[in-house]
């Protein structure tokens, strides 16, 4: 077996922690500036720049829309500074449905620090499944 650049190593070790349920050491991995893109047109998707701003424009609002979350990891494509991570959403919403999404996420990376954060995934049912992503921000706020 071929060893992990350690760029793919550290995606390695970050979505193992994530599968646990701690995020942690995802941002811990991400520069302060670094960009999250999620591709389609729901709600959920957009370009957001920034801990700060990912944090309170999509991961509140998905925490609020979730009631049990995990990212279980498949396989990384090692590119070095690019990684791209096949993985799999085991989730539940607040309203009882299960979310369970297939992505494809591309990682680049600049002086061992995660700086741009694609995600690709099937948008038809994360508009279906998960609530408006503005509504949700709003409510997460409000609590």
């Amino acid at each position: 077996m071929r060893k992990l650049s350690p760029n793919a190593q550290l995606v390695s070790d970050v979505f193992d922690e994530i599968a646990k349920g701690n995020g942690a050491p995802f941002w811990a991995a991400c520069h302060q500036d670094v960009v999250w893109r999620t591709i389609g047109e729901s709600s959920w998707s957009g370009e957001f720049s920034g801990k700060q701003t990912i944090i309170e424009e999509v991961l509140r609002p998905l925490n609020y829309a979730l009631a049990e979350r995990a990212t279980i990891p498949a396989r990384i494509v090692d590119g070095g500074d690019v990684i791209v991570l096949q993985a799999r959403g085991k989730n539940l919403t607040r309203d009882g449905q299960r979310y369970e999404n297939d992505y494809v996420f591309v990682i680049h990376f600049e002086d061992g620090k995660i700086v741009r954060y694609e995600e690709y995934c099937d948008t038809e049912l994360m508009a279906r499944v998960l609530p408006d992503r503005i509504a949700a921000k709003s409510v997460s706020v409000s609590k």
